[in-house]
Order: structure tokens, then sequence, then C-alpha cells
């Protein structure tokens, strides 16, 4: 009963802002498995994740991304209001989302070049996963702009068709 509110806050958003805030959580838990692994002729077989191996920058730097969005989603959630934003968050979610995603690119890249010194390498499951909820990210984003622009369009003209009615009683 404590946290009734964040469960009813939660269930208040929006379909898309819900897939928006559920893409960035899976970004940010998917950072924690294996993103490559390589199994050398003559050692042990290891593997990096998003923190470890050469592309460990890029990948610090998409975790910090989705942190930053989780939190202001828990500021919405816990109805905190401390975060203001300059911006609308359309925009940034955008923004970080297809930040996120041009570095999940940069990363499959990057790793994809160091499989090339292993005879027996892997993309694991882990990066494309991240991969998969940033494009759902992106297209929850586009879809809460598209309706943001919808309730405006309502608004606007809901004015004039009431100020018709005033004016004609």
């Amino acid at each position: 009963m404590k946290y009734a509110y964040l469960h009813k806050n939660f269930r208040n958003l929006s379909f898309e802002k819900k897939t928006i805030f559920l893409s960035h959580t899976v970004t940010l838990l998917f950072c924690f498995f294996p993103w490559f692994s390589a199994s050398p002729v003559y050692t042990e077989e290891f593997f990096y994740t998003a923190f470890g191996g050469p592309s460990f920058l890029m990948g610090i730097i998409i975790f910090f991304i989705s942190f930053v969005v989780f939190l202001l989603f828990l500021d919405q959630l816990f109805e905190k209001q401390k975060i203001n934003l300059p911006v609308s968050e359309n925009l940034l979610y955008f923004t970080a989302g297809a930040q996120q995603f041009l570095l999940l690119i940069l990363v499959w890249s990057v790793l994809t070049m160091v499989g090339r010194d292993f005879e027996n390498h892997e993309i694991r499951f882990g990066l494309f996963l991240a991969i998969i909820s940033q494009i759902c990210g992106l297209v929850a984003t586009f879809l809460n702009y598209q309706l943001d622009q919808q309730k405006k369009a309502k608004e606007f003209f809901s004015h004039t068709t009431e100020q018709k009615k005033e004016s004609n009683k």
C-alpha cells in the first residue's frame, strides 16, 4: 500500500510513454548482459558487456543516457516534479533514442571488427535486445509526438467551436 500511487501513476501513463520508459529500462538491464564473446584457440572463452572491451566508452554513454531518461520517468512517477526540462519531452526522448541507436550500431561495428581476430566469435543477445528496445522506444516517441500534435489540434479547434456556441446564445 505504501507505493500504490506508483502503480496508479504508471497506469495513468499513455501506452507510448510506458513503451518509452520500458525500452530505456530494458536497455539499462541489457547493458549488463553479454554483448560479445570469443573463444581463442588456446585460452578460455571470454565475453564483453557494455562496460568492457574496446567499445566500453560507447557502452557507458548508452547506459548513462538510458539512466537519465529512467530518472526523468521516476520523477514523474513519484510526483516529485524536481526536474524541469527546457525542451519538450518528445524532443528529449527522440534525441536520446537516436543517439543510443547510433551508438549501438557503432558498438556492433566495433565488436564485429574485433571478432575478426578470433576464429570463433559471436555478437551476443544483449546487444541485439538493446537495439530492438531502442527501435521500439523511437517508434513510441514518434507515436507520442503524433498524439500530442493531435491533442493540440483538437484543443485549437475546440476553442473556436466553444466561442461560436457562446456568441450564438
